[in-house]
């Protein structure tokens, strides 16, 4: 041993020792430290971004979300559901925290109250429900929308002949409800509302007979006021009644009396006529951007390979654009052309949107949600890079970038969009003019945190519906199940 040494060993023997003792120690601490940081500085990057989009819209008296932020009347329960999950989604990623500042009971509890005020909402309608249950009648429906700060149902001169009867609508409900539930959140208080729940069950069983308006409130494709079998509604009505078959609305915490039952015919004909129709959409519609939703996330209704590829295919080679995702064929949704002053259209009016349809941007935050579930990692960065291309800027919100609802095409350019489609640049809905669209952005807001990895799929999914029924674990705590 050299005498340098051994002069610096005798000089500090005591931190010689304590640096042995502890270097093992505090080199990983600090790189943990430093990754918990990092994650937590991402969440909380989220989080602005969910206060600055969501949650400031939230009515404090009913919990309900508009369509649009500058919308400060109308209430819509689809759009609401998906600002519940995001606001889900959120607080359980703050729940991997072990300083989460509250910010997770404050986003659960959001969340809740959302779910809870779409209950109040259908609750007041039980005599609609129970007339359905015999008469299965549009004009009987439970409403798709409500006054935003009453929660009663809106007074509007054509409200009679807005689309509320959305079976896809109700069936997103019980499988939001189920999914909440099943992590934990404590949303049925009473023995009344278990019940109303049950009914809402009834309310969608017969789905298979029951022709709709659909996911996007207009019935057939010629937006003509009349009704359809529609193949999401049936793919979202099978999905919810899997998931909520058997289930305690108390958790584990509950009783048989808490149990929701489904009958097994009515499931086995939704299903049977649910598979029997797709590829297709309805009767008027080849294929339709709803079925993205419900052979995927949220709804994963179907896990036939073969017709999943063929379903999801057909959208996309019909539908898909540079910009997004087209409803359907012939959808004047936001089309310069289209007449917006009246609800309904003339015979024939929509051949003058064929080819220059709006495309929607959310439609690729779903296809990379489903991709990320099914493990298909390259389609998940491919859908999601589209996606980030065609946000736009918006200062007043945290990151200053958010999805428009849609890309529209200039009238100037139409005929040279129909001639050669894909080859004008389309504009994004001024988000100035209706301010930004809740349901887009509460979508991405969920893609976000799952490729952040600060949520997993269980944690999205905790019933495993992204799974076939074969490989998904076994549930003790179910009264009744069937696949």
């Amino acid at each position: 041993m050299s005498s340098s040494l051994a002069r610096r060993r005798r000089a500090q023997p005591e931190n010689l020792k304590l640096r042995r003792l502890t270097q093992a120690y505090l080199t990983p601490f600090t790189r943990v430290k430093s990754q918990q940081t990092t994650t937590e500085s991402k969440i909380d990057n989220i989080y602005d971004i969910t206060q600055d989009l969501i949650l400031d819209y939230q009515s404090v008296t009913t919990g309900l979300f508009p369509r649009y932020s500058r919308d400060r009347d109308v209430g819509y329960v689809k759009d609401s559901i998906y600002c519940a999950l995001a606001c889900w989604a959120c607080s359980i990623a703050y729940k991997r925290l072990d300083d989460e500042r509250g910010r997770q009971t404050e986003l659960r509890q959001s969340a809740v109250k959302t779910m809870r005020g779409i209950l109040f909402c259908w609750m007041q309608q039980s005599e609609r429900l129970n007339e359905f249950k015999s008469s299965i009648s549009p004009e009987h429906a439970l409403h798709a929308r409500f006054d935003l700060h009453s929660g009663m149902t809106l007074n509007r001169p054509h409200e009679k002949m807005y689309g509320h009867m959305q079976m896809d609508l109700v069936a997103l409900y019980l499988l939001a409800l189920t999914e909440m539930i099943a992590s934990g959140a404590k949303v049925i208080y009473t023995h009344h509302e278990v019940n109303f729940v049950q009914n809402l069950v009834f309310y969608i069983e017969r789905t298979y007979r029951a022709p709709d308006f659909g996911m996007w409130e207009r019935g057939t494709r010629y937006n003509n006021g009349k009704p359809e079998l529609h193949a999401s509604s049936l793919g979202m009505v099978k999905a919810a009644l899997e998931a909520i078959n058997g289930f305690n609305l108390y958790g584990t915490t509950g009783n048989s009396a808490s149990v929701i039952y489904v009958d097994i015919d009515g499931h086995n004909r939704n299903r049977t006529t649910f598979e029997t129709i797709l590829p297709r959409e309805s009767n008027s519609k080849n294929t339709d951007a709803a079925l993205l939703m419900t052979v995927g996330w949220p709804a994963f209704a179907s896990h036939d390979e073969t017709l999943f590829t063929k379903t999801v295919g057909k959208c996309i080679r019909k539908l898909e654009g540079k910009f997004g995702v087209r409803r359907f064929l012939r959808d004047g949704y936001h089309c310069e052309l289209e007449d917006n002053t009246r609800p309904y259209y003339e015979e024939h009016e929509t051949s003058r949107f064929d080819g220059v349809e709006s495309q929607f941007p959310m439609f690729f935050a779903y296809m990379s949600l489903t991709a990320h579930f099914r493990g298909d990692q390259q389609h998940a960065d491919k859908y999601f890079d589209k996606l980030q291309a065609l946000l736009v800027n918006d200062d007043s919100v945290a990151g200053g970038l958010i999805v428009p609802e849609c890309y529209c095409v200039d009238e100037c350019y139409m005929d040279r969009e129909r001639a050669k489609p894909n080859s004008t640049d389309l504009y994004p809905v001024n988000p100035q003019e209706f301010g930004h669209h809740l349901w887009s952005n509460a979508v991405y807001i969920i893609l976000l945190l799952i490729r952040d990895g600060l949520i997993h799929k269980g944690d999205l999914d905790p019933i495993n519906r992204h799974l076939p029924a074969s490989q998904r674990p076994m549930q003790f705590n179910r009264h009744s199940e069937f696949q």
